[in-house]
């Protein structure tokens, strides 16, 4: 990572001194806000590059301790987790056979309005 980081920084500096040599001077009105803007995102990613890889590696579950794993693999019982039950089916009542007795159902007390009133 710290050679690709010195490289990045290298060839924006080649860039700087390559339009500086050509344009002259004011080049470096906009080429040296750029060079530093660059070194500073190169140096945020060369320090965050380790937090991010450890953490890749935790939840691929390459290292023992990581929550991704499933509870048998860490040696616990399967159903006492968060989310345990959630997916169970619960009893349903029962329902009624097919050609049972269906009980009647009250109609609608008003009769529907003729169409066009």
């Amino acid at each position: 990572m710290a050679r690709l980081a010195g490289l990045v920084i290298g060839m924006a500096a080649a860039a700087l001194l390559v339009a500086y040599l050509a344009f002259g001077w004011p080049v470096l009105v906009v080429g040296g806000p750029l060079f530093v803007g660059i070194v500073a995102t190169v140096l945020v990613v060369a320090l965050t590059e380790r937090p991010r890889r450890a953490l890749r590696d935790r939840r691929s579950g390459v290292t023992p301790d990581s929550p991704w794993r499933t509870a048998a693999e860490r040696g616990e019982i399967p159903s006492a987790g968060l989310m345990s039950g959630f997916f169970e089916i619960s009893p349903q009542t029962s329902v009624a056979p097919m050609g049972a007795q269906v009980p009647m159902q009250a109609g609608p007390s008003r009769p529907a309005r003729p169409a066009g009133v």
